[in-house]
């Protein structure tokens, strides 16, 4: 008889949680989905980095289970709650607890399985849509073939079953130690207030806001000076401040709106602001500390978001000041036709240019406290590598020279008296026309950081330090072929990369692995963020909806129209979900703020960063919307039989 009430009982949770299900389903979809790439083979052979993205995957999953078992364990103990009432009466009718403690379970395990059982077809088709995305960042003439084993299947099901152990142990714990008075009042239970005292609140909140603004302006100064490698200490005391100061701000913030609202007559008795205000004032008290989580989830997510873009525009500017050219090599002189010719037997070569990198005066070295040579190159020679990428050309005067540096280092050399005036080492001195940081690129010298370009006649009488191949195929460079040049180099550095070697190709395989991970990693974690977020807020007000009809009957009553009633749901739930929203955003914007302090130098340019802002911004907001919108009409149909 039980099972036949809990499979009845399932339904019904079905029916009055579909968007948790839907969310739990669309959870357990990616955990299988994410399984089949990271296991996939041909993922794994894309490149010598993908062999990292199991490794990290499997890290991933052990945060998402951590996630996705707090949603579970918070819906279930709210279905808990909203039947402690029917538990509570069964055992009055003479059932044991024990019996009501299984039922539940097996409600629940049913709950699961049936999850379960759609998200393998489903986290099939996601594993399609992510196998698509893999191919377009690795320009890949087809689709990769998914290995749809057992072992994927078997992993995700373990990730269940740990979840829902320890999920349904705390639930029967829960049950266990409750007296039936507790089952039958256990509804009208909320969560208990942290700050009772509205003096307190008010001193909590100001603190809460202070610690915050203290973590963020630490935060910054860690960023303040790029040549200092910031404080982990201080950086891991600034996320403790963050988080303290959002549960302290999250749980006082709603006495000052309601105090604010109260005080202006002009605010309080317009329209329906007194109703929705003191509504959303009791609805923030009665669960306080679950806001606060959904506020730090929140924040959490804008972070990877942001994260994953900020990497992502470093490996896109990595990849042309690192090999902007196809195949780049310093070699010998007299060793230039074997290159080419070895070249030449894989790829068909458009263009092909060899420079010579001359010894050059002791200023530079200088000021940057080097010792040995580094490049001088002809302007002949500059304009002709500029030409390759399509880059415009410089001119220089007889008695002028042009310096070319990485961002790095332009802030310590622009400035300097010493490099006003040079003197090379065959005695001709030249003024500085410009220093530049403008499509700067490693593969030009072996130098440290920088290429002084100078007058064709310039370089009489000095010493050549350097000579460098660079080629342009028809052909894209693969990782393959780095391997087989840096043997063909070298034979006894056979599987190592070398600085005296660039192939484009090996660079963007290992760029494009990076990419595929830290971005999969945090979209992956992003998603289920704002799932947990959204199916929380959205469950919580749906409830609402039923358990308080009353306060809605009342305004009917009093006169108030469907049309006028929506539009109170409206504004209720547009602040309800938008209230955890706005200190992240606060948050997030000033972190990537800092953060691009150290990430400019490897961006294109410096407020690149507020268009990853505002792209990880809209990402979460679709999303977010997409359970805002569930929710009002969920609401509204709720309220409809008034």
């Amino acid at each position: 008889m039980l099972s036949k009430l809990a499979k009845m009982n399932a339904k019904r949770s079905i029916k009055n949680y579909v968007i948790y299900l839907i969310t739990v389903i669309l959870s357990f979809s990616f955990m299988f989905a994410f399984n089949l790439i990271s296991n996939s083979k041909e993922v794994l052979e894309l490149s010598s980095t993908m062999a990292n993205f199991k490794v990290a995957m499997y890290f991933t999953s052990a945060i998402v289970i951590f996630i996705v078992g707090f949603l579970i364990n918070y819906t279930t103990k709210f279905m808990f709650q909203k039947r402690s009432k029917e538990f509570g009466t069964y055992e009055l009718l003479g059932i044991k607890k024990n019996k009501i403690t299984q039922m539940f379970i097996l409600e629940n395990i049913i709950l699961g399985f049936f999850a379960f059982i759609f998200s393998i077809p489903i986290g099939i088709l996601f594993s399609i849509i992510m196998s698509s995305i893999i191919m377009n960042i690795f320009e890949l003439p087809h689709l990769i073939k998914m290995d749809f084993g057992l072992y994927p299947i078997l992993l995700s099901g373990l990730y269940i079953i740990f979840i829902y152990f320890f999920v349904l142990f705390l639930s029967r714990r829960r049950i266990k130690k409750m007296s039936i008075y507790n089952l039958l009042y256990f509804e009208k239970q909320n969560e208990k207030l942290i700050h009772k005292n509205k003096k307190h609140r008010k001193f909590y909140f100001i603190i809460s806001l202070f610690l915050g603004i203290l973590s963020l302006i630490l935060f910054d100064m860690q960023f303040n000076d790029i040549s200092d490698e910031p404080s982990f200490a201080i950086i891991l005391l600034c996320i403790f401040l963050i988080i303290f100061s959002i549960y302290g701000v999250t749980t006082t913030l709603s006495d000052f709106i309601l105090n604010y609202v109260l005080k202006r007559r002009n605010i309080k008795y317009k329209g329906n602001n007194l109703f929705i205000a003191r509504t959303f004032s009791s609805k923030v008290k009665s669960m306080s500390f679950t806001l606060g989580t959904i506020t730090v989830l929140i924040t959490l997510t804008f972070v990877v978001l942001n994260l994953s873009n900020l990497f992502k525009g470093v490996f896109e500017y990595q990849m042309d000041t690192t090999c902007p050219y196809d195949i780049a090599i310093e070699l010998n002189p007299e060793e230039v036709d074997k290159f080419v010719t070895f070249i030449d037997e894989d790829y068909t070569i458009n263009e092909q240019y060899v420079y010579n990198g001359y010894d050059q005066n002791d200023s530079i070295k200088k000021v940057l406290g080097l010792t040995r040579p580094t490049s001088v190159i002809k302007l002949n020679d500059f304009n002709k590598l500029l030409e390759m990428r399509g880059k415009p050309t410089i001119t220089l005067k007889d008695n002028e020279y042009y310096l070319n540096i990485m961002k790095e280092l332009k802030n310590d050399l622009e400035n300097s008296p010493e490099l006003k005036e040079i003197t090379l080492s065959n005695g001709i001195t030249l003024k500085q026309k410009e220093i530049s940081s403008d499509g700067y690129t490693f593969a030009w010298g072996i130098g440290y950081g920088y290429i002084v370009v100078v007058p064709d006649s310039a370089v009489e009488n000095l010493d050549i330090v350097e000579t460098h191949l660079i080629i342009n195929t028809k052909e894209k460079t693969t990782e393959e072929f780095a391997r087989k040049l840096t043997d063909f180099y070298d034979p006894k550095l056979s599987g190592f990369s070398i600085g005296n070697i660039k192939v484009r190709g090996e660079i963007e395989a290992s760029n494009k692995g990076f990419i595929t991970i830290t971005s999969f990693i945090c979209f992956y974690l992003a998603l289920i963020f704002i799932a947990v977020v959204g199916t929380i807020l959205a469950i919580q007000s749906l409830s609402d909806s039923t358990k308080y009809k009353y306060r809605y009957q009342v305004l009917s009553k009093l006169g108030v129209g469907d049309n006028e009633l929506y539009k109170i749901v409206f504004k209720q739930l547009i602040i309800y979900f938008i209230f955890p929203v706005v200190y992240p955003i606060i948050v997030s914007f000033c972190t990537i703020m800092s953060m691009n302090k150290l990430f400019q130098i490897t961006l294109t340019n410096e407020f690149i960063y507020l268009g990853y802002f505002i792209e990880s911004l809209l990402v979460f907001l679709v999303i977010y919307i997409i359970y805002f919108l569930t929710t009002y009409y969920g609401f509204k149909r709720n309220i409809k039989e008034i």
